[in-house]
């Protein structure tokens, strides 16, 4: 362990092993997927608590492929990495702006994967439903979901 990692409390010290430790970890880090949860972490200002922002700080090693690979839903580790800056941390205990960043998730999922087919089928790797004529052609998809931790809006991009 190098000095710039952080001390990692041992099976005595948490309570518990480390395949359970794993999968605690894992179950909030999926948590953090859902702006209503970030929501209510800011306004009981947990986002505030220095020990916390340790812990978030912490659970970043989930981004190396050897643990991402694990991961169910990949907008726990956009907003992980969101919520290493102050900006998104302040924005998100507004109750307009969750909403706005749920819309904006919801929309994500509901289109991304007509949106992937659409830009594989028009760099000319084919695919299967692709075609001019799907959602993203409408305007009505976003082909990756972006939320701007310095404007108001999420951006879509």
């Amino acid at each position: 362990m190098s000095s710039n990692e952080p001390r990692r409390a041992g099976p005595a010290e948490v309570g518990c092993d480390d395949r359970r430790r794993f999968e605690l970890e894992l179950e909030f880090l999926h948590c953090l997927a859902n702006p209503g949860y970030l929501n209510w972490l800011a306004q009981n200002r947990y986002l505030d608590d220095p020990a916390f922002l340790s812990y978030l700080q912490y659970l970043q090693y989930w981004l190396q492929p050897a643990y991402a690979r694990f991961v169910v839903y990949p907008h726990a580790l956009y907003f992980l990495d969101l919520l290493q800056t102050p900006e998104f941390r302040a924005k998100i205990a507004n109750p307009a702006y969750k909403e706005t960043v749920h819309t904006q998730q919801f929309f994500y999922w509901q289109f991304a994967r007509a949106n992937r087919l659409c830009e594989k089928a028009a760099a000319g790797g084919g695919g299967t439903g692709g075609g001019g004529g799907g959602p993203a052609a409408a305007g009505g998809g976003a082909a990756a979901m972006e939320v701007d931790a310095v404007g108001q809006q999420p951006a879509t991009g």
